[in-house]
């Protein structure tokens, strides 16, 4: 008798900031605009179906001095750029879709995110005629920011002022993506990124779950097909007012399965922000 394994995985990284030390700082979206896109999809078919989702965020905080028109972020000035893109295509079998996705350029709190994505399809079909459900994910988020005052970020101006102190330059890139085919599943994701906040108190953040299970209405207690997953981190951080380096982390995972897929799972978490008023 042949016994098969389960094959569980789950990565959760988080990386935090503490006071002093240069990180990821958010830009504030315009006070001109704030748009907010709530979009929901739910369907149930037999035969084809193709589906593109993209978004794109971009914002940008700056003084307007002399660095900008050379090319360069002038000191004190933050931009950032959150990408999210999902593909989905059937060419026949059965499936069933439910998407519940919003899409807010406006500040975030800790709690809040300006891509917040959750998907759930089933698909099944007969694997002699070749149908099956390909879809790839993915979620893209860069940060960069100059070196600033540490006054501009602390509320106490008294002691800033007596620290003389700066907070560093910093780039950032953090990056998840999914590619799947199944012939027999069910797929979950959920995917979200904050790229605009309120103050410095908000951390920049992303999180990327995706999980695969058997169709239980079909009797089989296995998925069928193959799925790849790849997380990527890279961080630099300056020194005080200097275009010197004093950190870089790099990050990365990738995973690909294969075959009668009884259980996988993949859960990537990552924030990155300056602790305001630490000790």
């Amino acid at each position: 008798m042949i016994k098969y394994g389960t094959l569980s995985f789950v990565l959760i990284l988080l990386i935090l900031a503490g006071c002093m030390v240069s990180a990821d700082r958010l830009p504030n979206v315009s006070k001109t605009t704030n748009m907010q896109v709530p979009a929901t999809t739910n369907l149930q078919l037999v035969g084809m179906m193709d589906s593109q989702t993209q978004v794109q965020i971009n914002t940008r905080n700056y003084n307007g001095t002399d660095a900008e028109s050379q090319g360069f972020l002038s000191p004190g000035a933050l931009e950032s750029n959150l990408l999210y893109r999902n593909d989905m295509m059937t060419n026949g079998g059965y499936l069933a879709l439910a998407k519940d996705q919003t899409f807010d350029e406006g500040n975030q709190n800790k709690r809040g995110y300006n891509v917040d994505s959750a998907i759930v399809s089933t698909y099944a079909t007969d694997p002699d005629k070749g149908s099956r459900m390909t879809t790839s994910e993915q979620l893209t988020l860069t940060t960069t920011g100059n070196w600033t005052p540490l006054n501009q970020s602390i509320h106490n101006a008294l002691v800033s002022s007596i620290v003389n102190r700066y907070i560093g330059g910093f780039n950032s890139n953090y990056d998840a993506s999914s590619d799947v085919s199944l012939t027999t599943g069910q797929l979950a994701t959920i995917a979200q990124g904050r790229s605009t906040a309120y103050d410095d108190t908000v951390p920049a953040g992303m999180r990327y779950t995706l999980g695969i299970h058997p169709d239980m209405s079909t009797g089989l207690p296995y998925a069928q097909g193959s799925a790849a997953t790849n997380f990527v981190i890279t961080n630099e951080e300056g020194y005080e007012n200097t275009s010197n380096l004093s950190s870089t982390k790099t990050f990365a995972d990738s995973t690909k399965v294969s075959g009668l897929i009884f259980k996988f799972g993949k859960d990537f978490s990552v924030e990155s922000g300056l602790e305001v008023g630490a000790s």
